[in-house]
């Protein structure tokens, strides 16, 4: 494992009340011994399953997790031997058996040293069936003193039979005015109202965004509606350059610049009266669909270009309606 910041998670104030949730069952004798935490992307859930892990480590309980300790500082390092960390790959799409397999070994073997272990699944919703099978084995009996971490942003990609032997922990975003405070702590000067806009709420995805110049993106994608609008944009070319270029933020941009337009066209009363309004707001509830699936297909075999070609497409029909 590579070094881990165990007070990441303490520096996300709206991360407050998950780990007060996990404190309070472990007072109560309540602890479980899986763990599923729903949160949307840009909310912290890898910080949160480390806290988690450091919370159970820790071999300072008055304080945990306190990261002074030796566990606290094995984590930190990335090296705890207790502790296994399970993500995907760069260069595969999905969680594999064999890591899963893998980690569930670790488990079952005797804590190095004398208390928990604790395996953490980064990207939960994106194991292979087979995956999902090996890890059902160790959640239907799980070892004495173990706790696995599942973190999804979308638990029903998930079997049922896993989802329902985790103890969900859901991660809410924080109050807007809330997030935009924190915002402004760590970067004066930026144009967060609009950056959290496109990022869901989500603050830790507005700092991701902004890090990748999103600004400069805003604006091409601000271009790209306009000449969608005119029948103006050449399609085959722009999908092209999406595949190559940040298709995530990208959908992400049209997926809240669909529903801002969903909004005004629903506000638009007389609109509403007429068979072209109604038909112009059923095509962007299509477009918001297909973006919304195409997003959360990245992970698979899906062919991006063509599918941002059909995206466009879509929404090209639709605003011409």
């Amino acid at each position: 494992m590579t070094p881990m910041n165990l007070a990441a998670a303490t520096n996300y104030p709206w991360l407050a009340s998950a780990c007060a949730q996990v404190k309070s069952a472990a007072g109560r004798g309540r602890l479980p011994h899986a763990v599923l935490i729903h949160s949307a992307a840009g909310l912290g859930s890898e910080p949160m399953a480390l806290w988690i892990a450091g919370f159970v480590l820790c071999e300072t309980r008055s304080d945990a997790p306190c990261g002074q300790c030796a566990s606290c500082r094995l984590i930190a390092a990335g090296n705890h031997p207790d502790l296994a960390w399970v993500t995907r790959p760069e260069d595969a799409k999905q969680l594999q058996i064999e890591q899963i397999r893998t980690m569930c070994d670790v488990l079952a073997l005797k804590s190095y040293r004398g208390g928990y272990k604790v395996a953490v699944i980064a990207t939960a919703d994106v194991m292979t069936a087979n995956a999902a099978n090996a890890l059902l084995k160790t959640l239907e009996e799980p070892p004495p003193l173990t706790l696995l971490v599942l973190c999804s942003a979308r638990p029903s990609r998930l079997p049922a039979t896993i989802v329902s032997r985790c103890q969900r922990l859901t991660l809410a975003k924080p109050a807007r005015v809330a997030a935009l405070e924190w915002l402004h702590t760590r970067e004066g000067g930026v144009a967060w109202n609009d950056i959290l806009d496109f990022a869901s709420g989500a603050p830790l995805r507005a700092l991701e965004m902004r890090a990748n110049a999103f600004e400069e993106l805003h604006r091409d994608m601000i271009q790209t509606v306009t000449q969608l609008a005119s029948g103006e944009l050449d399609v085959p070319g722009v999908a092209e350059r999406w595949a190559r270029d940040a298709i995530e933020t990208r959908l992400a941009w049209m997926e809240t610049w669909i529903t801002n337009s969903i909004r005004k066209a629903l506000l638009d009363a007389a609109g509403l009266q007429t068979s072209e309004g109604i038909r112009k707001i059923r095509g962007l509830y299509g477009v918001l669909d297909r973006a919304r699936g195409m997003r959360f297909e990245l992970a698979s075999s899906l062919n991006v270009q063509l599918a941002a070609e059909e995206l466009l497409l879509s929404a090209e029909s639709a605003l011409a309606a």
